[in-house]
């Protein structure tokens, strides 16, 4: 089995995201003012709403895929935008796979 790297999830997910949300509204990279962010930290991911300095509302997840799962999930709440951004991302991640 071939083991991605971190990079190659997060590289996947921005792809999801990019076509569908403004690049202002959300960081894969840490802190972004008035944005949903995604930051590794003390060992975990950590999704949250960065807002004045201040972020709100943490999840905290184990892994980079349960992180892209959450972070799909905080961008939107309608169960078909999920299914459709979660099998996009499951296709990239199986592309990087093969590549």
């Amino acid at each position: 089995m071939v083991k991605l790297s971190t990079n190659s999830y997060i590289d996947a997910l921005n792809d999801v995201l990019k076509s569908r949300f403004p690049a202002n509204t959300f960081s894969l990279n840490g802190y972004q003012e008035c944005s949903t962010c995604m930051q590794f930290m003390d060992g975990n991911w950590v999704i949250f709403d960065g807002e004045r300095g201040n972020r709100y509302d943490e999840i905290y997840c184990d892994t980079i895929l349960q992180a892209c799962l959450a972070f799909i999930r905080r961008m939107t709440h309608r169960k078909d935008d999920i299914s459709a951004m979660e099998n996009e991302l499951n296709e990239n991640i199986s592309a990087e796979k093969i590549a």
